[in-house]
């Protein structure tokens, strides 16, 4: 009975998917984005003397172009987002702030104003980028606790020990936060809040957005250009 249900669940699904599909390919939007793509982003290679080049490479160039692009664009979004006030930037520069620098100074997020922050607790939950300048106080008394020697004497040889790191549950209400001495120049370069508004993410996007169909269209007659300038040194 479980499986009939799961599987037209799964039907079901593909169905909806399906619908999904045909409504984009017949709507505004499709078409918008396909006049955009065809006109600012398509890459046309034309017949050349002395290379050939298929009709498939121009969708491939604009492809890799594009995707080029959308990484950039993704990259000053994260950017953004890891300086952001209320975000991971604006805990670390808070921190700094506070030369919360060692685990005696160190702070819970109640005490910094960020417990009710869930960004913020999400980023310290994990392995994120935060937790590679921000320490946890409690975190780490229990994994030292935790480490002890994986092999003992064994027949009266001592063999190397080894320890494992146990990973510990961290709770926001009693744990304390820092950034050791050590890691603080490089929080305060990571975290810097110089050109993190969103406004230049904006910027960025529009300029990459510009190069990228500026290559596109350039790129067919750079190589009218490269097949030109063989021509003209090759040997008669």
């Amino acid at each position: 009975m479980y499986g009939f249900h799961h599987v037209t669940h799964l039907a079901n699904s593909e169905t909806l998917w399906e619908k999904l599909s045909a409504w984009y390919q017949n709507s505004l939007l499709c078409e918008l984005l396909n006049y955009i793509g065809d006109t600012y982003f398509s890459v046309q290679f034309d017949a050349y003397d002395n290379f050939s080049i298929s009709s498939e490479a121009g969708v491939t160039v604009r492809n890799t172009i594009l995707a080029a692009m959308l990484g950039i664009v993704i990259a000053a979004v994260m950017t953004a987002y890891y300086r952001n006030d209320r975000g991971p930037g604006g805990f670390v520069r808070h921190l700094l702030k506070e030369e919360v620098y060692s685990p005696e100074k160190a702070k819970t997020l109640l005490e910094l104003g960020y417990f009710r922050n869930p960004t913020i607790r999400r980023e310290l939950a994990r392995g994120s980028t935060l937790r590679m300048v921000v320490r946890c106080r409690e975190a780490e008394e229990a994994a030292l606790a935790a480490e002890e020697p994986a092999n003992n004497l064994q027949n009266g040889v001592k063999k190397r020990k080894t320890y494992a790191r146990k990973t510990t549950k961290i709770d926001f209400r009693t744990a304390h936060f820092y950034i050791p001495e050590e890691l603080r120049h490089r929080a305060d370069v990571r975290f810097d809040k110089k050109g993190s508004d969103w406004g230049r993410v904006i910027a960025t996007a529009i300029v990459t957005i510009g190069v990228a169909s500026a290559l596109c269209w350039l790129l067919p007659d750079v190589l009218h250009l490269a097949d030109n300038l063989i021509n003209i040194l090759s040997p008669s």
